[in-house]
């Protein structure tokens, strides 16, 4: 992996944490952060950290080989799928949450 890739995952997850943040933020402000929605975000921050992690090892290191890179990758995709899961949740939530008011 080279420095470059590597500052590139790095700004990947950094970007990732901000939105994962704001998105707990909101949904705090919001009185959605329920007890599934708290454990999703705890998965997410569990694995996240795991990334951070292999990056760190990376860097000291010297690099990694491919495998790790791709590795690396498929759990950040993963990981950013999993917010726009949550992000669906609470949408859903939103819309039965305003059908309800509306009768």
């Amino acid at each position: 992996m080279t420095e470059t890739d590597h500052d590139a995952l790095k700004e990947k997850l950094d970007d990732f944490s901000r939105r994962l943040d704001d998105q707990v933020r909101h949904m705090k402000e919001r009185g959605l952060f329920s007890e599934p929605h708290q454990r999703l975000v705890a998965d997410m921050t569990e694995r996240r950290d795991q990334i951070n992690k292999k990056l760190a090892s990376a860097e000291a290191k010297g690099g990694l080989l491919s495998v790790i890179r791709s590795e690396t990758e498929r759990d950040f995709g993963s990981l950013f799928d999993d917010l726009l899961q949550l992000n669906e949740r609470l949408d859903a939530d939103q819309m039965k949450s305003d059908a309800g008011a509306g009768q």
